[in-house]
């Protein structure tokens, strides 16, 4: 997905740990998307699996959700969307698939861009998401041609906001 208007000057983020973004997403939107109207809204522990369909949750004024759901059983998930009209970009990134990250490409309005990374990362993994940064980073800046990286999500254990 690639939008058309560079970001304003500032870039406005909200991230969540919603354990269970299905039981969840009404108090995500009344209590954060709604008064704030961030240009980014990440989820992680969203517990969707592929049998929720892929509409569901949409905020008005903003992008479908991008999910990263688990294949077998509900638990972990990242899902991101973003304020419609914002210039951004999905990144296919090659990664293990237990790997909880995704990534984006946004543009400000200098024609700067900033790789956008939202990453979940539950105590079993250890210390591969560490490794995979530690290894990629640079590559990845480099070849989606990224002035700035911001890096999003809550830390191992974190209750959300």
């Amino acid at each position: 997905m690639t939008t058309n208007q560079p970001m304003q000057k500032k870039l406005t983020l909200i991230s969540d740990n919603a354990r269970g973004l299905q039981t969840n997403i009404g108090d995500l939107i009344h209590s954060y998307a709604i008064p704030y109207t961030p240009d980014v809204i990440a989820t992680v522990e969203t517990f969707l699996n592929p049998t929720i369909p892929t509409n569901f949750g949409h905020i008005q004024g903003y992008s479908g959700w991008h999910r990263r759901d688990h294949a077998n059983g509900t638990f972990g998930g990242i899902a991101v969307c973003f304020r419609e009209g914002l210039a951004v970009e999905a990144l296919d990134v090659d990664m293990d698939r237990h790997l909880e990250l995704m990534f984006f490409r946004l543009w400000t309005r200098q024609c700067d861009t900033i790789l956008l990374c939202i990453r979940y990362h539950p105590k079993w993994q250890g210390s591969d998401p560490i490794h995979f940064f530690h290894t990629n980073l640079d590559t990845l800046l480099l070849q989606h041609s990224c002035k700035h990286l911001v890096v999003i999500g809550p830390a191992p254990g974190s209750k959300g906001f």
